[in-house]
């Protein structure tokens, strides 16, 4: 094969979901033998510094490209692009994918000129196929997930509630505040996932939070090892994530792999990639079944329950990487 180039964002003091992806894979293509080379660059590089470091890769190399920087990419200078794409950025947009003209368009342009496309889910393979203006080869690695989820057990008699994600708006936490400021039950809701303290939309819940007298109630943890993450799952009995849009929703597949009640939004991917976990799905926007589903699992008594949720491993994901990048170049 190829020499392989896997160009991919680095964000700063926080590793997205992406990010950890890409990471993964790059790790167990070296075990298939691939040659690859990582190149990691900043979130904010701009068009004209990236143009420049693709074209100065070598000319028969294949090189793979994370979705994140798509927008930023010029064509003009390498036939053998691939690109990684966990979701498109234009579909970020809480007021629609058509809110931001210019990056709708790069994207657009980009995934139409691909060699080949990589995602992670059939959902988003969909979404794909219709934002390219041409026929593209688009392949589904879902992501792996560690073997510690599914051995790991929850604590039945805890009240606490959990969600992971980044405090962003499509995330749906305004929905879940207003949800919880409703139960009268015991519970405690830990929050993981980077936050500004001068966001807009994080002092927007504070405001919220502050308003319904519930702040004792919430701890916001930021971003924390894996170790914990596991740790706080396990002191847990409900998942909790009104999200507006996921491209695979890898928080949740691990909530569910390891055993907790889920509770989350009525999404087609959600459909597809939880399909056999144990979930309960609330319309979007939901906030009076979002209230009412997690009052009604406080109150009932834990039972362990058949989990038939597939097992997502990253050996298989990487062979698909292979397969993929090998037959388009």
């Amino acid at each position: 094969m190829k020499k392989l180039f896997f160009i991919f964002p680095e964000f700063k003091d926080t590793t997205t979901g992406g990010t950890s992806y890409d990471l993964k894979v790059s790790k167990y293509l070296k075990k298939l033998h691939v040659p690859l080379t990582k190149i990691i660059v900043s979130n904010s590089i701009n068009r004209v510094k990236l143009s420049y470091l693709i074209n100065n890769l070598p000319k028969k190399s294949i090189i793979l490209i994370d979705g994140y920087l798509v927008n930023k990419i010029s064509f003009l200078f390498h036939n053998n692009l691939h690109i990684l794409i966990h979701h498109p950025c234009c579909l970020e947009k809480i007021k629609g994918k058509m809110s931001d003209l210019n990056l709708f368009f790069n994207e657009k342009r980009a995934l139409s000129n691909s060699k080949s496309i990589i995602t992670v889910s059939q959902y988003m393979k969909k979404i794909i196929n219709s934002l390219t203006y041409k026929i593209v080869d688009i392949a589904v690695a879902y992501p792996g997930i560690d073997k510690n989820y599914y051995l790991k057990k929850t604590i039945s008699s805890s009240k606490n509630i959990l969600v992971i994600g980044n405090v962003i708006e499509r995330k749906g936490y305004h929905l879940l505040i207003e949800s919880l400021a409703q139960i009268k039950s015991d519970w405690h809701l830990n929050i993981i996932g980077k936050f500004a303290p001068e966001d807009p939309y994080y002092l927007s819940l504070i405001e919220k939070i502050n308003m319904y007298k519930i702040a004792d109630n919430i701890s916001f943890l930021g971003n924390i090892s894996d170790a914990k993450k596991i740790e706080y799952m396990c002191k847990s009995k409900i998942f909790v994530l009104p999200t507006f849009y996921e491209g695979f929703g890898i928080s949740l597949v691990e909530a569910s792999a390891i055993g907790l009640n889920v509770i989350t939004t009525d999404l087609p991917v959600l459909r597809e990639v939880l399909k056999g976990g144990n979930i309960q799905f609330i319309p979007i926007n939901g906030s009076k079944e979002l209230s009412e589903a997690i009052q009604k699992t406080l109150l009932e008594k834990h039972e362990s329950k058949s989990n038939n949720l597939k097992c997502y491993n990253w050996q298989t994901t990487a062979k698909i990487f292979k397969r993929t990048l090998h037959a388009n170049s």
